[in-house]
């Protein structure tokens, strides 16, 4: 009997260790799933997989999911992984692996071509995350999001959640995110035609092109020459065609480029630059391509080229027509805004029919509270105008004064009658029309008297002789240069 416990003891020994060794794996797995996904595919390969629990199979699900798409992106063939977590995340799961499964469902379906399926699980996704303190994974949503909409050329919810990135990239303080996330609102404006927005998102890009991938630099760089190029900034425009060249881009820039040599008349140089955009898997500018190249041809006087080109692109423009319903997903989109916020509105209106008992006790206390405090404010505030204004009518009185002393001054008059508080009021006047020269001084000079700024407003600023200053000042020619001596002496150190 003895025997038989000591045996089950050790069996629930092992089972337990078991477990501890699982769940120790797929907490390193989560540490370096970011940085390093192929140690974090070595770590899951090891694991035995049939001996996992439901709850630690949906995990395993999420992480080789995880793994993946960092890793071998093109390969991932179905969601069948992921959806099984999903499923499982959906009934027992939190919040936060509850939007994590559906985000990531979502990046595989988008990887699929199932883009209208893709944006249903990003949208659950994001609903959860704006609940969640995981900035990360809000920024990763957006970003999906922006291209979803963006292949179903729905370009005001790509430029929706083009800025909702760019503002989660700056909570994050993420240099790579914000030079993506710069370039993608430019873009957003772009395709709506907005130009001008356009050029101050891409120009603010350049500011961190440094922190970026070189395919992120190309589209940057292609972007800043587009931009250039329009405004007929040619010789700008092909600097950075330049040092996109340099930076072995695909064939997005292309565009730019056959559209400078367009403008030089070097239409067979065109037509070549023309072509190699084709390369680009841009549906936008692949039709732009085509577009550009009829334009070409017909300029060089090709007409059966320039016919097949555009009809080559109108077939494609129809192609797409019909195979993306942007409008359709668009209105899905916003019936599922609507019921978010309807949702929202019914939880808090569930919430404050629990309290509503208390607000009524409270209501008249405070409702009495506030009346005397606005009573209250209303004295202060009256009390802070008139101060304010009795301020204002000092101030002008001055300024006035100075300026009369100043125009005084100007036409080489002395100040026999001035008296220190009139020179005073010339100084400050002085010190409001010319705040760069008065700065100046300020860090030139230590503790000048009223009368020595005097002297420097006549001698620095209106540039008068001695025998000037002397005059208006009513003191001897000698004394102007003792003056000057003892204003130097008052220098800083530099």
């Amino acid at each position: 009997m003895k025997k038989i416990i000591i045996n089950i003891t050790l069996v629930f020994l092992l089972i337990a260790c078991g477990r501890n060794e699982i769940s120790g794996t797929l907490s390193q797995v989560w540490k370096v799933i970011e940085q390093q996904p192929d140690s974090a595919r070595v770590l899951l390969a090891k694991m035995d997989t049939p001996s996992l629990t439901e709850k630690e199979q949906a995990e395993y699900g999420l992480l080789m999911t995880m793994v993946d798409i960092k890793t071998r992106h093109e390969q991932i063939t179905n969601d069948s992984i992921i959806s099984a977590s999903v499923r499982y995340y959906d009934q027992h799961g939190d919040k936060w692996h509850k939007a994590m499964a559906y985000h990531y469902r979502g990046v595989v379906k988008y990887a699929l071509n199932n883009v209208p399926e893709a944006i249903k699980d990003l949208k659950r996704a994001e609903t959860l995350a704006e609940t969640l303190d995981d900035e990360l994974l809000r920024n990763k949503i957006y970003e999906r999001l922006a291209y979803c909409n963006y292949k179903n050329n729905n370009f005001p919810l790509v430029l929706k959640y083009s800025k909702k990135l760019l503002d989660s990239s700056k909570k994050m303080n993420d240099s790579i995110m914000l030079a993506r996330s710069y370039t993608m609102v430019a873009s957003g404006f772009a395709n709506m035609e907005e130009m001008d927005s356009a050029r101050i998102y891409i120009l603010n890009s350049l500011d961190w092109i440094d922190a970026v991938d070189s395919l992120t630099q190309n589209e940057i760089l292609c972007n800043v020459a587009a931009m250039y190029q329009e405004t007929g900034e040619v010789e700008k425009a092909e600097q950075y065609l330049t040092d996109w060249v340099l930076n072995h881009a695909n064939g997005f820039g292309y565009i730019t480029l056959a559209h400078i040599r367009q403008k030089q008349g070097k239409y067979e140089e065109a037509v070549t630059h023309a072509k190699k955009s084709l390369e680009c898997m841009d549906q936008k500018n692949y039709i732009h391509s085509l577009e550009l190249l009829a334009e070409l041809y017909s300029q060089m006087g090709d007409s059966s080229l320039a016919y097949a080109m555009q009809r080559k692109s109108k077939e494609f423009a129809d192609s797409l027509a019909s195979a993306y319903k942007a409008s359709q997903m668009a209105d899905w989109q916003m019936k599922f805004d609507e019921q978010k916020q309807e949702k929202k509105f019914l939880r808090q209106f569930v919430k404050l029919g629990g309290v509503i008992v208390v607000f009524i006790l409270l209501a008249i206390a405070i409702i009495w509270w506030n009346q005397r405090r606005i009573r209250h404010l209303r004295t202060s505030l009256d009390e802070n105008m008139k101060q304010l204004t009795h301020k204002r009518e000092r101030i002008s009185v001055k300024l006035l004064m100075g300026a009369k002393l100043f125009n005084h001054i100007k036409e080489q008059k002395p100040l026999d009658n001035a008296s220190a508080n009139d020179l005073q009021c010339l100084v400050e006047y002085f010190a409001q029309l010319r705040p760069k020269r008065w700065q100046e001084w300020q860090r030139q000079y230590a503790d000048l008297s009223t009368a020595q700024y005097v002297f420097l407003i006549l001698q620095d600023d209106l540039h008068y002789n001695d025998e000037t200053t002397a005059t208006i000042l009513n003191i001897k020619r000698i004394s102007v240069r003792s003056m000057r001596l003892r204003i130097k002496r008052k220098g800083k150190p530099k």
